[in-house]
């Protein structure tokens, strides 16, 4: 019900799509919200050294199962199982748990992320066209399709449209990142140092939440320079564009494929990326 009245303003096709878009990313969210502070919560480390559990795998495994028996046709990637192909040109992106390591420490800050893009020709043609980004521990939601607008939903409120804020000077931005050891890692100490030095403001608010603070206009400017995976930052292409900002990789791109990702309000993003690629 959330979604009916504003994906009447998109297609028929994206207007379901983001219906059970949202139905999926909420019930994935209390399946987490079984293990969320629990004791027994069972943690293993993957290939790529960060912690993956029970709940990451049975979240993702609810969602696939639900996306294959609606929409049959549709392709599938997944953070934790892989990739299905399909035969209809669209294909849904999740992350069943976006922040595992504030959910394994009890810190209410991940989310479960949702997109369905269009497949181009190559993986930077693709288009995020619907995105929802549920935090279950906040029980706060923020989705958009594609010309549809952003909306969030606070618990069981109605919704309200979600945009980015006005700020116009980085002197007076909020901007936030989620560790320094990403931009030590990646060799950008620079930029980060950069953005600490012009912004007005800085917090350490992390993962898809940074970005959702940005397009609901609570915070300024996301960067982040790790390796993004499309299942980190899919949803977030449509969402901030929709609220009214950009959301890029670091060459200008509004692509979930370019492993860096920059999400600011529409007034400061020339200047934030002209930071960036000064470095």
């Amino acid at each position: 019900m959330l979604a009916r009245m504003h994906a009447a303003r998109t297609s028929p096709a994206l207007g379901d799509r983001l219906n059970v878009a949202i139905e999926v990313a909420k019930a994935a969210g209390r399946i987490t919200l079984d293990y969320f502070n629990s004791a027994s919560l069972g943690i293993e480390e993957k290939a790529d050294g960060t912690p993956v559990t029970e709940a990451d795998r049975n979240a993702e495994l609810y969602i696939r199962d639900e996306i294959q028996m609606r929409f049959p046709d549709d392709g599938f990637m997944g953070e934790e199982f892989g990739s299905i192909a399909g035969t209809s040109g669209l294909r849904w992106i999740v992350d069943p748990i976006d922040g595992t390591k504030s959910f394994v420490h009890g810190v209410p800050l991940y989310g479960c992320l949702v997109a369905v893009e269009a497949m181009g020709a190559n993986e930077r043609d693709h288009e995020s066209l619907v995105g929802v980004v549920h935090m279950p521990a906040l029980g706060e939601t923020v989705y958009a399709s594609r010309g549809g607008g952003a909306w969030c939903a606070q618990g069981d409120a109605k919704p309200v449209q979600a945009r980015v804020s006005a700020t116009a000077r980085l002197r007076d931005a909020m901007f936030v990142y989620t560790s320094h050891d990403y931009f030590k890692m990646t060799g950008q100490t620079e930029v980060l140092n950069a953005l600490l030095a012009r912004c007005g403001h800085t917090r350490g608010w992390s993962d898809c939440y940074a970005h959702l603070l940005v397009a609901t206009g609570r915070a300024d400017i996301v960067v982040e320079p790790a390796v993004l995976h499309p299942w980190d930052i899919a949803p977030m292409t449509v969402i901030v564009a929709e609220a009214g900002g950009r959301c890029t990789d670091w060459r200008g791109a509004a692509t979930a494929y370019g492993k860096t990702g920059v999400s600011t309000n529409a007034r400061l993003y020339d200047e934030v990326m002209a930071l960036i690629q000064g470095m």
